[in-house]
């Protein structure tokens, strides 16, 4: 059974990559629904459709070796990835971002000026910006739906600006 080993190993990285490929999906349907809209296709649509379905996620990765990079989450990330251990550095990842609320984009006021965004671009007729605005927008509709599936309740961090006041590594610490 050894030998199968790096064929499960495949398996467990496709399977908890499940929600960036999801994001992908929605750029792609976005694109068709463009296409369908304006009557015609171009491959660079569908380019900047799933760039910006998966372009808020990047904050993640600025999240794990800039702003963050001190939190308990963010540690274990890297040594991961110090590691060599992508299996599981996807699953730990896939099972636990959703408790990584101290990321600066992830909230309402950013997909509020997403959509102003969008509607600028639409009043110039600049395809893509309506493209890349809107994917990015369904990128966030999706992570809400998904936190409502998930956690039963939207996530606190699409209710502030920023970082928010406190961050994970204070929370255990003792005031006195």
């Amino acid at each position: 059974m050894k030998y199968l080993w790096p064929l499960t190993t495949v398996t467990k990285v496709f399977w908890y990559s499940k929600h960036e490929f999801t994001h992908i999906l929605i750029g792609l349907v976005y694109a068709w629904f463009l296409r369908e809209l304006w009557g015609q296709f171009s491959p660079r649509q569908i380019f900047w459709s799933v760039f910006g379905s998966l372009l808020p996620d990047f904050d993640h990765l600025i999240y794990f070796f800039f702003y963050g990079r001190t939190d308990p989450y963010s540690i274990q990330v890297k040594k991961f990835l110090r590691e060599g251990n992508i299996s599981s550095l996807i699953y730990f990842v896939s099972t636990g971002h959703k408790n990584n609320t101290n990321l600066w984009s992830h909230n309402i006021y950013i997909v509020l000026l997403l959509m102003l965004g969008a509607l600028v671009s639409f009043q110039f007729d600049w395809k893509v910006g309506i493209i890349l605005f809107g994917s990015m927008i369904f990128h966030f509709v999706f992570d809400v739906v998904e936190d409502l599936i998930i956690l039963g309740t939207v996530n606190p961090n699409w209710r502030r600006w920023g970082r928010g006041s406190s961050h994970r590594k204070h929370q255990d610490t003792d005031p006195e």
